[in-house]
């Protein structure tokens, strides 16, 4: 990983990110063997039993750390035995599509590094899927940006040239607009006014209105839909609930009125949309509780 490379990356966007995530996953379960063509970083906020293992060689990882899996290496990890373990990751890959390009760091094996509680680096991974959860205003390119960040800051970690650069921040003039998605998303079972949310945001009806059109890009009575339609989504791939269950749980009143919303936003039907997406590999995924996030936990956030 060079400087040039990380100047190249804020100029032409050479980043482009696949999924991200922040799992809890059962004791004793192992992921992998598996090859990956996209470069992945994992970061593991707390020392576990947890085993890294890759070519010929194997790491507990018994301290807070940072994965980095370049394509093409076959890995696996071998999760702690007695207790549940939490990693986040990011999985990306280079503006042409390639398995290997000469604007991404050139490694030959996976790396581990440490001392990353000294860095930005969790923070800016927890901001990425923050970002990529609200899907604020220029969220994707952010998130690229943010990426890029976390990248110089591993670098300087690995001993080689320092780099370092602030994250993109619109907390002060944002922070209104996310406390009405946050009162979304806790009441999305409820009916939900755009004057409880102004009031939420500490903002007049028309003032936020026309600020949440701004920072979102939609009107609010779309985004409401829009986080019901989500939260639809996770509930069927999740849980065994019948449709007309989950149409209620979001909030629908009507269950032919979700139908109808949910293949205007997604495209299909529920039932296809449970049908592609559920997955038998889900049921390593522990229950959560007790952890404070910004985002749902065991939740794949996926980019265009």
């Amino acid at each position: 990983m060079s400087p040039d490379w990380i100047h190249s990356a804020f100029e032409f966007g050479a980043i482009r990110l696949v999924t991200s995530g922040d799992f809890v996953v059962k004791p004793g379960w192992v992921y992998g063997p598996v090859c990956h063509r996209n470069y992945q970083i994992v970061y593991f906020p707390t020392g576990t039993e947890t085993r890294y293992v890759w070519a010929d060689k194997s790491i507990v990882l018994n301290k807070p750390c940072v994965i980095i899996t370049p394509p093409g290496e076959t890995h696996s990890y071998e999760f702690d035995k007695s207790h549940p373990v939490r990693h986040l990751f990011i999985t990306f890959y280079g503006d042409d599509g390639a398995v290997e390009f000469p604007k991404l760091p050139k490694l030959n094996e996976s790396v581990c590094l440490n001392s990353v509680e000294e860095t930005f680096v969790p923070h800016i991974i927890k901001q990425i899927l923050f970002l990529a959860h609200k899907k604020v205003y220029l969220w994707e390119e952010r998130c690229k940006l943010l990426l890029v960040s976390a990248l110089a800051e591993l670098e300087g970690l690995k001993g080689m040239r320092p780099a370092g650069s602030a994250a993109i921040s619109d907390t002060k003039n944002s922070w209104p607009v996310l406390k009405a998605l946050d009162y979304i998303d806790r009441n999305l079972k409820e009916t939900i006014t755009i004057a409880q949310l102004a009031r939420e945001a500490g903002w007049s009806h028309e003032h936020f209105t026309r600020k949440f059109v701004q920072y979102m890009g939609m009107s609010p009575q779309k985004a409401i839909v829009k986080r019901r339609i989500d939260r639809a989504c996770q509930l069927l791939v999740y849980e065994k609930w019948n449709i007309s269950e989950i149409a209620y749980a979001v909030g629908f009143q009507s269950v032919h009125y979700f139908y109808r919303t949910f293949m205007k936003v997604t495209g299909m039907t529920a039932t296809q949309y449970r049908k592609k997406f559920s997955s038998p590999h889900l049921k390593h995924l522990a229950p959560v509780t007790g952890l404070e996030a910004s985002y749902p936990l065991n939740q794949y956030f996926r980019y265009s």
